[in-house]
């Protein structure tokens, strides 16, 4: 087993292992819960029978077995991601639950649902598992933890099956309104603001509820819905947004393409100035190719302006390139949407990329960030005023 490196192990917790090749990690944050629930159940477990520590002590056994059923439930994400053909980067318990990270690039509605789906049902069967169990132990103690964590369970399988984003429930809604518009970002959007109002039933229902019934409630009774529904909001708001921009960037990429002259290295600027024509000045971007035709940089306009009038046929456009990064020409398909240009600018983080047909391999034209926003932008206004 390979360890991690340094720099990804800061970034994701303790690696503790992996499951089918998959990285699984402990967020430094998760601790946090485990002092929570033993904090807090550790007094209602205890027995006037037993040590003072023995309450103390089932609570933290349950904190263990709880993070047990957080990895199964993100394990079966995993699997059902990669037996979709999916790339699957992590596994994480944190604060929050936990999360699986995976590359859902070419994901579709029903895949989409698939792995959503059988994260709770693998915290039902284990509730299941647990209840069935219990019912053939003798000691108190295991049989004490079986009945919580097979309520616990229970419990996180149903909620999460909730139809609102960032729980799995939304995530299938989300899968739902996607089949039915073709629009991922409009299932996004859709889930997202179910979310808020998961959020806004948690506070009302765990808070709200009982102050209007008139029972006196804790400070954790409050707090701990509250952080939950504030977990909840992020999450739904996080999706409105994403699910806007990739509705906005839904368009052919040929939107934000501007047209490109190619140049030979060994080209004299005389020549590339007679190629260009003084018509088409500023119209189009000066690339140049080396020997096998292939993009390399960008005609740097200031320095060619600064070479003398009587050297310009003899300095060759190398001469006044400006290089860009061997990863700056993205191949796409001919039906390829902006979002895919996005994410591949995104991923390489280039600023200006050459765009060449995946097929024919001819480039067709140039990409830049700031032209990307500007269409991107535009969509987003149209969107609000609509």
């Amino acid at each position: 087993m390979t360890s991690p490196a340094p720099d990804e192990s800061r970034r994701h917790g303790w690696r503790i292992g992996s499951i089918a090749g998959t990285p699984v990690y402990i967020a430094r944050s998760w601790p946090v819960i485990a002092v929570i629930i033993i904090a807090v159940f550790g007094p209602a477990l205890g027995r006037s029978d037993r040590s003072p520590s023995y309450g103390y002590v089932v609570a933290a056994g349950y904190a263990v077995l709880l993070l047990v059923s957080v990895l199964v439930h993100e394990a079966a994400h995993a699997l059902a991601a990669r037996a979709r053909g999916h790339s699957v980067g992590r596994i994480v318990a944190d604060v929050w639950g936990g999360h699986t990270v995976y590359d859902a690039t070419r994901s579709t509605p029903g895949t989409t649902a698939l792995v959503a789906v059988v994260g709770p049902l693998s915290n039902l069967a284990l509730a299941a598992v647990a209840w069935v169990l219990e019912a053939g132990v003798t000691n108190e103690t295991a049989s004490t933890l079986l009945l919580i964590v097979a309520r616990a369970n229970f419990l996180v399988g149903i909620f999460n099956l909730l139809p609102g984003l960032p729980l799995d429930g939304g995530q299938i809604v989300s899968a739902l309104v996607w089949r039915l518009t073709g629009r991922k970002g409009s299932g996004l959007v859709a889930a997202g603001w179910l979310g808020r109002v998961m959020a806004a039933g948690t506070v009302l229902w765990f808070v709200g509820r009982p102050l209007l019934e008139g029972e006196n409630i804790t400070m954790f009774a409050v707090v701990w819905p509250v952080a939950i529904a504030f977990f909840l909001w992020q999450g739904a708001t996080q999706a409105i947004r994403a699910g806007a921009i990739i509705d906005a960037t839904a368009g052919p990429v040929r939107d934000v393409l501007e047209p490109v002259l190619l140049l030979p290295a060994t080209a004299t600027l005389v020549e590339a100035g007679r190629s260009a024509g003084p018509a088409s000045t500023g119209a189009a971007w000066l690339v140049a190719t080396d020997q096998r035709g292939w993009p390399f940089g960008l005609l740097d306009a200031a320095a060619a302006a600064e070479v003398p009038a009587v050297a310009r046929a003899t300095t060759p456009v190398g001469a006044v390139v400006t290089s860009q990064p061997a990863d700056w020409v993205v191949a796409l398909e001919a039906d390829a949407v902006l979002t895919d240009l996005v994410r591949e600018m995104s991923e390489r983080n280039l600023p200006v990329v050459v765009v060449i047909d995946v097929t024919t391999r001819r480039v067709v034209g140039i990409a830049t960030a700031d032209r990307v926003n500007e269409v991107v932008g535009a969509a987003l206004a149209r969107r609000r005023r609509s």
